[in-house]
């Protein structure tokens, strides 16, 4: 397949699947003779599995981690444990900073009122 029937079976761009061969996350495709890359059922099954991992907030160090081990002939199951235990750590102390970032906002959205008076007490804390 070419690489626009592979971005619409995929729902990404074609500039995407270039990045993630030239950075060597998806395998490395055959030129035909026009100079157009031809791609076959594995370049769509593990762009999948790099998109997917991205959906799930992989950082692109992790995805090429998992795609490494899932590449091995056994791949090691506590291996894959422990990248998915450092990831959900990393979930949890963003998620703990975005709801410190919710009350913060919230507070200085109390501050605002209705928005009539004249000076801004929201920028006032801002700029201080």
């Amino acid at each position: 397949m070419h690489i626009g029937e592979l971005a619409r079976a995929c729902d990404c761009a074609a500039e995407t699947i270039r990045y993630y061969e030239k950075i060597g996350l998806l395998p490395q495709t055959v030129r035909l003779a026009n100079g157009y890359r031809s791609y076959e059922d594995t370049h769509l099954k593990w762009l999948q599995f790099i998109l997917r991992s991205k959906e799930l907030g992989f950082s692109q160090d992790e995805v090429r981690r998992l795609t490494d081990l899932a590449h091995q002939k056994q791949p090691a199951c506590a291996d894959v444990h422990e990248l998915l235990e450092e990831h959900v750590n990393d979930v949890r102390k963003r998620v703990r900073a975005l709801k410190r970032m919710e009350r913060a906002l919230v507070r200085l959205k109390t501050q605002c009122q209705d928005g009539t008076l004249h000076d801004c007490p929201v920028i006032d804390e801002l700029m201080s």
